[in-house]
């Protein structure tokens, strides 16, 4: 979408204002900045020309699945970090020095995540990571990273590749190993004492399904199944009769966005009507093929993927999706966009408190961040485990909206569901 500079100048004004108080091509291509199949060229303009600027930049390495089945989550995941580069380079970049994002197709593999890593650090001399989103690729990757003293910020949610160690790893968003003792205790509040698990393959979903057992058996959940997929199924018939045979109080779910929404269907076609719960957010795209068999799903999570900016209440929401419309005219297709914004933000935060961009007081710089307020909500890296995000909102779908478990709770909707 073309913008006079004035617009892009108060776009990018504002957002500072604001925040004062998730390309193509293996390992062996790249882009800089990124470009949506039909949007504006904005972002990715913007940052070649500055990075080109001045002779001097600070590198962000970005490797996303660009193909396969998470590629448009991996768009959108670029999409809203072109979108922050553009915003931080006009609002005068790291301690003055512009940035440039050097994005890479990981493919959602860790062999190709290997390889990317150690091109980016040999031959892009990145000065820091930004993803990526497939958790198993940090897990890969992020010992890579750590060696090199390069600041990272991953964008996955497995408890995994935290539990490593890594003193320049960090995570802006969501560890499911945050959401899964919330959501057995969430079970064990509405008498839920029998639940049948469903789990893909990779280390994200099943590292999840692992801690929702763990912590599940712990409350006096009795797992009554766990039934698992190959990513790329798509019939799961007999493992939805193998639940279904358990009787089971509520059904567990940990996959892929692709996946959420066939399996809903087959769930509820096979006659399944109870809660089910799902390891992370639902996004849009989910509810639009599930359809009503999306309804009763029940997911704690720190966002919600919007169809329209109305939607959201959050101010801080609200003024990243009008920006990300303004620039793209779509909204964020995953919620792998606020991860990837969030991220942004944060190695933002921390070059101005470090005052500096040099690596180690970049990593140091984060740990120092407290009180920061990021669509997710407010980040705190104070507590030595690297980790920012430390609170959950509950949501529950009903008829494509997202409302309020919580609320839903108290009006005795759980009551009537079991009637």
């Amino acid at each position: 979408m073309k913008k006079t500079s004035s617009k892009i100048l108060a776009l990018g004004l504002s957002l500072t204002m604001f925040l004062t108080a998730c390309g193509a091509g293996g390992a062996g291509t790249k882009t800089e900045g990124t470009t949506a199949a039909g949007a504006g060229k904005g972002a990715a303009e913007t940052t070649a020309a500055a990075g080109g600027a001045s002779g001097e930049t600070f590198v962000i390495g970005n490797p996303q699945p660009l193909t396969g089945v998470n590629a448009q989550v991996g768009e959108s995941a670029n999409m809203a970090a072109a979108l922050a580069v553009k915003v931080i380079n006009e609002a005068g970049g790291f301690n003055g020095v512009p940035v440039k994002l050097v994005n890479y197709d990981d493919q959602g593999s860790p062999e190709e995540a290997v390889k990317i890593a150690n091109k980016m650090i040999q031959v892009d001399k990145v000065n820091a990571i930004l993803g990526s989103l497939t958790s198993s690729n940090v897990l890969a990757a992020g010992g890579i990273y750590n060696e090199a003293k390069i600041p990272t910020i991953g964008t996955g949610n497995s408890p995994t590749w935290m539990a490593q160690g890594w003193e320049y790893v960090f995570r802006a968003g969501l560890n499911t190993a945050l959401s899964m003792p919330h959501i057995a205790e969430k079970m064990v509040e509405l008498d839920i004492k029998k639940v049948a698990v469903f789990r893909g393959l990779d280390d994200a979903a099943k590292s999840s399904a692992e801690a929702f057992v763990e912590e599940a058996k712990k409350a006096g959940i009795e797992i009554t199944t766990i039934e698992s997929y190959t990513e790329g199924d798509t019939d799961f018939s007999g493992q939805v009769a193998k639940m279904i045979n358990t009787k089971p109080d509520a059904v567990f779910c940990s996959t892929n966005g692709p996946t959420q929404a066939i399996f809903a269907k087959q769930l509820r076609q096979l006659g399944y009507n109870k809660l089910c719960f799902n390891r992370e957010g639902i996004p849009v795209d989910t509810l639009n093929v599930a359809g009503d068999a999306a309804n009763n799903w029940v997911f704690s999570y720190p966002y919600v993927v919007y169809s329209d900016i109305e939607e959201a209440t959050d101010p801080e929401m609200k003024k990243f999706l009008q920006l990300y419309v303004d620039e793209y005219g779509i909204m964020p297709f995953h919620d792998c966009a606020y991860r990837s914004w969030d991220a942004m933000m944060v190695f933002w935060e921390a070059s101005k408190i470090a005052g500096s961009n040099d690596g180690d007081a970049i990593k140091d710089a984060i740990s120092k961040i407290k009180d920061f307020k990021s669509l997710g909500g407010v980040l705190d890296f104070t507590d030595g485990t690297r980790e920012g995000l430390h609170s959950l909102n509950d949501y529950i779908i009903v008829n494509g909206k997202y409302l309020d478990f919580n609320k839903w709770l108290e009006e005795g909707n759980y009551e009537k569901l079991a009637e």
